[in-house]
């Protein structure tokens, strides 16, 4: 999905963690923790705390921080779930739902290195108010929609594209701030706690809290319980403490410089990638699996509805278990992950993938081909109002999940452990600058391929080509298997 909650990259995984908190920006402007930490002090009462408490917990100003995280984001993916909805209902139409992503995405684009800019000069603790009043009250707008079913999509996808940018905003102050308020030996596990509430954010939004409330009281009511809790988060951060003045000397004061910075980080990560074929593997294979993940949560409101008969807002229970599957992957990954070769694994999760994608779209044209006959060649049973293919869907879509963190995660890991630490940070800010920028053209095309030829033959495409792109993978970098391993490991 898109820049902070399409289940993408930035997850989970990826949607991702694309305005991911505590992410270092190109060049210095993304105002991340570490480009900070030198030039905000930390208060003594927080330090006091912490020790006196023995627990990160006992830190008010940090308690307060994550909630506001915690809830804003929550609710910022819970009213993506109900811009996917109202899209969908009112447009019925993949390419309006392509649209609807791309301008949630683009700000980051346009404006991600620039806001990382402007948040470094200013009060991070006014930051954090003003963007959660402002993006509290453009929630709150999309109500409109509901009172005035007139009012065209087009004025919704500029709500879009405003709401999105004021986020960008966001994002960099609520990182710049954490070291303002957690002592330095306590930065690394506010950082975790901030990354794993993203993540968290996105399952509960989008999966659970988005779902509920349109099914309770509509998208009206969603956004207007949504718009409300973010501006509750404006209170929240109310308390911190004033940063005004504090601002790190390496970071790019205009916004000319950060743009030249960016094509230095760009010329440099080029530089390195070019040198080594396994990070441009890498690079393209989680790039492959962002672009995916954006792609996939366009097509499938359209897929369940026109071929699966369940209800929009409902659509976001049939590919559930995607989600389940990936916190299970990264389980087990965490747990067993090292008996297996990383490029094995990579392999494995695309030509798994490919396969599920390719069968949910097979599946649903052969089905649809055999029912829509008058009469049809074939009656299948229902489950009660919806298809009877909903079941094995839902299977594949949990296969699919494992499928995508054996995709992401390896790849990632190869950056981390190739990249120099002088470049380290950087290459994770271009890299998910760039999957932001090439989604564009695939979001564009798909969506309008599904318009024209349909929903399920354009999964079959995505399937092949997920497919293809696995083979190529396969021939740069086979892997070793892990019976393989076992047969070379007790050889004499």
């Amino acid at each position: 999905m898109a820049d902070e909650a399409f289940p993408s990259a930035q997850t989970p995984v990826a949607v991702a963690a694309r305005t991911s908190p505590g992410t270092v920006g190109a060049a210095g402007a993304g105002t991340g923790s570490e480009s900070v930490s030198a030039s905000v002090s930390v208060s003594a009462s927080a330090s006091e705390v912490e020790a006196a408490a023995g627990s990160i917990w006992g830190n008010r100003n940090f308690l307060l921080l994550w909630l506001a995280q915690a809830i804003s984001q929550t609710a910022q993916n819970a009213i993506w779930f109900g811009i996917v909805v109202l899209v969908q209902s009112r447009g019925h139409s993949s390419t309006l739902l392509s649209v609807a992503v791309l301008t949630l995405i683009l700000p980051s684009v346009v404006f991600g290195v620039l806001a990382g800019v402007y948040v470094d000069r200013w009060d991070k603790r006014l930051v954090l108010i003003a963007t959660n009043l402002i993006r509290g009250a453009i929630a709150l707008s999309y109500g409109l929609f509901g009172l005035m079913p007139q009012l065209p999509l087009s004025l919704l996808f500029v709500i879009n594209f405003l709401f999105s940018t004021v986020g960008q905003f966001f994002a960099p102050a609520e990182s710049a701030m954490i070291p303002a308020v957690v002592s330095r030996g306590r930065l690394l596990q506010a950082n975790s706690l901030f990354h794993l509430t993203f993540t968290a954010s996105q399952l509960i939004g989008l999966v659970v809290l988005g779902p509920l409330l349109a099914k309770v009281g509509g998208t009206d009511g969603l956004f207007v319980s949504m718009a409300a809790a973010i501006i509750l988060c404006g209170a929240l951060v109310w308390p911190l403490p004033s940063t005004q003045g504090a601002r790190d000397p390496a970071a790019p004061s205009t916004g000319g410089e950060a743009v030249r910075g960016v094509a230095r980080d760009i010329q440099d990560i080029w530089q390195f990638v070019v040198r080594d074929s396994i990070v441009a593997l890498s690079m393209v294979q989680w790039t492959i699996g962002a672009i995916l993940g954006l792609v996939v949560a366009t097509l499938v409101p359209g897929f369940a509805e026109q071929l699966l008969h369940v209800n929009a807002e409902d659509a976001v229970f049939v590919m559930a278990p995607a989600g389940i599957g990936m916190v299970a992957g990264t389980a087990v990954l965490n747990r067993w992950g090292e008996r297996f070769e990383k490029h094995f694994l990579t392999n494995l999760g695309l030509f798994t993938v490919a396969m599920c994608i390719g069968v949910i779209g097979g599946m649903a044209f052969v089905v649809d081909s055999v029912t829509s006959g008058n009469p049809p060649l074939v009656v299948l049973p229902t489950l009660g109002e919806v298809s009877v293919l909903v079941l094995p869907i839902m299977f594949l879509a949990l296969v699919a999940g494992f499928g995508f963190v054996a995709i992401m995660v390896p790849a990632q890991t190869f950056l981390q452990e190739r990249a120099p630490v002088s470049l380290r940070g950087r290459v994770f800010a271009v890299q998910l600058m760039l999957s932001n920028f090439a989604s564009i053209v695939p979001l564009l095309l798909l969506g309008g391929l599904a318009d024209l030829i349909g929903v399920d033959k354009t999964l079959v495409l995505i399937g092949l080509l997920i497919a293809l792109a696995a083979m190529v993978s396969v021939r740069i970098a086979p892997g070793v298997s892990p019976w393989h391993a076992r047969r070379w490991s007790t050889s004499p």
